[in-house]
């Protein structure tokens, strides 16, 4: 399960980067970088006839280095694209498929179209309003630093602020154009793709994506490397969700941010779900308000999660996603 290729810049890419690493035979992840507004990792299925997507990233030019990347691994056409979920880093780079590959169809389940319609055609807006504002404070920042270091890294922050902006004044949206409820599946001559909707978890419209042969499991941000984002979650569902994915049978999980992992990362993850809710649970009970929560939760959990959940250094802070992990459950269990 070694990479076969070193990062990718291609044109116009900006900061995304990408590790193409080979999961089995015909399956790969495209594992991102850090990237100044980040992007999600992609997972190539390649079968007899063409090419399946899962999830296209924060923008056009992050999908464009995937495409790249394809023709050189096949001549093949891409023919679906899964999207796991309505947040933004996971389809805004839709629009590159159907354009690079027509006739390609753009797939997710009904419950994730809608709420693409319902809330990310709107967050999308709200980037073109929020982001003027971040390289405002990027350029201040820049006019006030002195180390060279520092400078160096505003001056790319602020290219990228930049460009970033310019990309999503520019986006078209492609939105699904199939759907399905519960399940789909995908028959080639040599591979079988199961799409599932499990349960609410990370949002309300979890797609799971199971290659029953190749024993691989695709899971979105349901599952990811570090302390998850909860602000769209359902913490309390989150711990059945990944219980009914626990009863799948695979040996590897390609997430929706971070590198391959098996079982036992699944198993380590759902403990920090049910810990975090059964912990805010109890102080809730106790009547504590908000702010005390948030000291003594963090403190509880710490000796079985701080070092797990911290791998990829302070690139997602446990001690501080965890904060809005405790508010999201907090409202809803208080």
């Amino acid at each position: 399960m070694g990479g076969d290729c070193c990062a990718q810049e291609g044109h116009g890419a900006g900061d995304a980067r990408f590790d193409i690493k080979k999961v089995a035979e015909g399956v790969h992840l495209a594992f991102a970088a850090p990237a100044y507004k980040v992007n999600s990792n992609t997972a190539i299925i390649e079968s007899d006839d063409g090419v399946v997507i899962v999830d296209t990233h924060s923008k056009p030019s992050a999908a464009r280095v995937i495409v790249d990347r394809l023709r050189e691994l096949t001549p093949k056409p891409v023919r679906y694209v899964i999207n796991t979920h309505f947040h933004w880093d996971h389809w805004h780079g839709n629009e590159v498929y159907p354009a690079a590959y027509p006739g390609a169809e753009i797939v997710t389940n009904q419950i994730t179209r809608e709420a693409m319609l319902r809330k990310g055609l709107k967050r999308i807006q709200d980037h073109v309003r929020q982001v003027p504002a971040e390289i405002a404070t990027l350029e201040a920042d820049l006019a006030a630093a002195t180390g060279a270091g520092q400078r160096a890294k505003l001056e790319h922050d602020l290219r990228m602020a930049r460009s970033y902006l310019a990309e999503v004044k520019g986006l078209k949206p492609a939105l699904p154009t199939i759907a399905f409820e519960q399940t789909m599946k995908i028959y080639r001559r040599d591979r079988e793709i199961h799409l599932l909707h499990l349960g609410r978890a990370h949002t309300e419209g979890d797609v799971f994506v199971h290659l029953p042969r190749e024993k691989v499991v695709i899971t979105g941000d349901a599952l990811i490397g570090w302390t998850p984002y909860m602000g769209d979650g359902y913490p309390e569902e989150w711990v059945g969700t990944l219980d009914r994915l626990a009863q799948l049978d695979f040996t590897h999980i390609i997430m929706g941010h971070g590198d391959v992992v098996g079982r036992e990362w699944l198993a380590t993850f759902r403990g920090y779900v049910h810990d975090l809710v059964e912990a805010v649970r109890r102080e809730a009970a106790t009547g504590a308000p908000l702010d005390e929560v948030k000291q003594r939760v963090p403190a509880a959990l710490a000796p079985a999660y701080e070092k797990p959940f911290s791998r990829y250094g302070d690139y997602r802070p446990w001690r501080q996603q965890i904060l809005g992990n405790i508010e999201r459950t907090f409202a809803q269990v208080g």
